[in-house]
């Protein structure tokens, strides 16, 4: 890490990286992913769980590198804003506009065309209403009244949706180590040691798992004046996931070398796709959407799909559901991140 190469600081002054294309990379990974136990009713010919002997699919790698990207980037915002009014108000309209959306169409558009039950009956139905309590994160409801009651992963609608509510609860954690000033390398080192340590030994479930990757990429921005980005260190990061991937311990390398990866990866000005998102972040939008229609495409080809056709069905229309998305809604709303109170309410 302390080999010759430009630092993640320099890199990120420059304010060109490859982060958008590795979040839509991960976010289509988790689609592939998912095709196999929605259409097959288990995760037993997943590609990566073949490689890596049932350890991680694509769709939990994928989430691991949501997580150390988010690490990164969310320490990033605190830092740089040090006012947890205006890093809340980002955070919350980066996710809840574009999930409130993908809910209610979901709720009253998918729903009532698809369930089992008469219209009125569903719509009538509480369960109905209760899905959208999945907006508060912490209680997310996974299924609607009749529908997909007869696919082969049955009555779920949106199973990607569990990850959110880890992720803005590691946005509050970062705002109260921001705010009583202990967000700095020591803390989090500690906090990524005792994460590895319970998830070792079996304790605190997806928090400790997920805070694995979170806080490592904390780590790598907190650690970004004195970690160099070097093409050999990448290299032999790559070969030790290699050899991990069938002794149990990927998903511990890959705290470290995986999050290496990343970063290089992120900021190689060689891979010229730095501009790939200047169209929009249709990441968020892939992830909320891909499931529910990936189970339709089920329903609709009567349980019938092959994994692959899954998928190749399921992206295109996903892609198109995640850029209305990101232009109507998602975008949209983040135009009010600078806006204070008084001047929205100036306005009106």
């Amino acid at each position: 890490m302390f080999l010759k190469g430009k630092n993640i600081d320099q890199c990120i002054n420059s304010r060109k990286n490859n982060l958008d294309f590795i979040r839509f990379v991960a976010a289509t990974l988790v689609l592939f992913s998912h095709s196999y136990p929605l259409s097959t009713g288990n995760n037993m010919s997943e590609p990566f769980g073949l490689l890596t002997l049932g350890e991680m699919t694509f769709g939990e790698l994928a989430v691991s590198i949501f997580f150390v990207i988010s690490g990164f980037l969310i320490t990033q915002s605190f830092d740089r804003s040090k006012d947890p009014i205006y890093y809340f108000k980002a955070r919350i309209l980066r996710i809840f506009p574009g999930l409130a959306f993908c809910l209610l169409l979901a709720a009253f558009l998918l729903g009532p065309i698809f369930t089992e039950l008469s219209v009125i009956d569903y719509i009538m139905n509480r369960e109905t209403y209760d899905y959208l309590s999945t907006i508060s994160l912490y209680r997310i409801q996974y299924d609607l009244p009749g529908v997909f009651l007869t696919n082969v992963w049955p009555n779920a609608v949106n199973g990607s949706l569990w990850t959110l509510w880890y992720e803005f609860f590691f946005y509050i954690v970062v705002a109260i180590l921001g705010v009583t000033r202990l967000l700095d390398k020591r803390i989090v080192l500690l906090g990524f040691f005792l994460a590895t340590a319970l998830y070792f030994l079996g304790r605190g479930a997806f928090y400790t798992d997920l805070f694995r990757y979170f806080s490592a990429g904390m780590f790598f921005y907190l650690f970004r004046k004195k970690i160099n980005l070097n093409g050999w260190l990448a290299c032999v990061s790559f070969i030790i996931l290699v050899l991990t991937m069938k002794t149990g311990y990927f998903s511990y390398s890959f705290t470290i070398f995986g999050s290496y990866l990343i970063f290089y990866l992120a900021f190689e000005t060689r891979l010229k796709v730095h501009n790939f998102g200047k169209y929009g972040d249709f990441s968020y939008g892939i992830y909320i959407y891909a499931f529910p229609l990936q189970q339709l495409m089920i329903y609709l080809f009567d349980n019938k799909l092959t994994p692959w056709e899954n998928f190749l069905l399921s992206f295109p229309v996903t892609m198109l559901f995640a850029i209305v998305s990101w232009y109507l809604v998602e975008k949209r709303a983040l135009k009010y991140k600078k806006l204070s109170f008084k001047t929205v309410l100036k306005k009106h």
